[in-house]
Parts: C-alpha cells; structure tokens; sequence
C-alpha cells in the first residue's frame, strides 16, 4: 500500500512539472467561484474558491470554506441545534495537454478539517455522589458535544466550461476521515451512524458536482 501511494505521489510531482513545462494556451482568468448544492442535504453551504497557481501553469489551488447550521432531525439524530464550520484546501492539475484551461480531466488531492458543536436532547451517562460514594446513572436531558473532524481526499474528476466564465464539474474518490468529541475525549461513537454522520471515523467514497463561474483577468 505505501508503495502505490509512494508511486502516486511521484507520478504527481511529475505531471505537475510537466505541466508547467509545456508551451500553454493560456486562459485569462485566474480566479472562479464556485458551489455544490449537494452539502444541503447535511444542513450546510460550501463555496469554492479557485485560484491559478500561475499564468503558466494548469494547475490551481481550492479553498472551500464551509457552514452548517441544522435544527430538527437529520441522519437519524434529533438536534436542538447544531452549527459548524469547516475548511478543505486542495491541489487540482488538470489533464488536457497544452493547455491552461480549467476544463477536461484533472486530478486533486487535499485535506479537510470540521468544527460542529451539537445540541440533542437524549440520554446520557454520567456520575452522581449518593452517601459518600461516586456511582454511574443514565439521565436524560440536553447534551451538547464539540466534534472534530480531520481527514484526506483524492479525487479524479471532469469540468466543462461554458465559454470562458461558466464551469460544471463533477468528481469522485476516496477519502478518509477522523473525528473526535468532547464528551469523551477520543473518537466520536455517537454520530457515527455512516459515513454521511457528522462524527464518522474511517474510509469513504466521496463523489459530488460543482456549478461556478470565473472572472477577473
């Protein structure tokens, strides 16, 4: 396995260099925007912001801010209220040869962090003094947990543009993620139903669209 990355991670390090080596067409813009109406299926927005390395080069850098604010049921949770915010930054270096254009086959590669702070009413354990002793009861009542959530994306993927401003992308891969709690101090069991669950730990498959548009010189 770490031979197969090892040989991914060179095989990047080589067509981004190959790239920029290349005699480009170039494009004139060098900054888009862009969504993916997708992350309102989890209570949330994410914007995308794409910036070209250079003028000689196919290759861009995406941040992708994002916020989540939730009240009502959502993946088998009942929340009294659940807000977040959370940052990916990726690495795209489109395929299409001799060329500077965003459109086409690319791949990307990148990490993500997540911040949710979640309140549920439900049952929880926790300790009481009875007669000078310390037991363990089950109560019921608001819980409010911080989660939060590191991981890794590579993705393959293919953008068509729409003149030089409008793009349409879609993309899927593979992925990993790690969350951790507050509550207990490790990794998070509570939201972790799947993998679409806010406090999910493990490997996925990771897919989705973007709808965007570029400007600027």
């Amino acid at each position: 396995m770490m031979k197969k990355l090892l040989f991914l991670f060179v095989f990047l390090i080589a067509l981004a260099g190959n790239s920029a080596a290349q005699d480009l067409v170039p494009f004139r813009s060098r900054l888009g925007v862009g969504f993916l109406p997708q992350y309102s299926i989890s209570g949330g927005f994410r914007c995308d912001i794409d910036r070209s390395i250079s003028r000689q080069s196919n290759q861009w850098l995406i941040l992708s801010p994002q916020v989540f604010m939730v009240t009502g049921s959502r993946f088998g949770h009942d929340f009294k209220e659940m807000w977040g915010l959370g940052l990916d930054v990726k690495h795209k270096i489109y395929m299409k040869p001799n060329s500077m254009k965003p459109e086409g086959y690319y791949v990307q590669y990148g990490l993500m962090f997540q911040h949710f702070s979640i309140t549920e009413n439900r049952e929880y354990v926790d300790t009481f003094v009875e007669d000078g002793a310390t037991y363990y009861g089950v109560f019921q009542g608001d819980v409010t947990t911080g989660l939060n959530k590191f991981g890794g994306n590579f993705h393959l993927g293919y953008q068509w543009l729409l003149g030089d401003r409008v793009y349409f992308d879609i993309y899927t891969g593979a992925g990993i993620r790690i969350s951790h709690n507050s509550r207990n101090k490790g990794f998070d069991t509570w939201y972790n139903n799947s993998w679409v669950d806010y406090g999910y730990s493990g490997t996925l498959l990771d897919g989705g669209f973007r709808l965007g548009f570029y400007f600027g010189q």
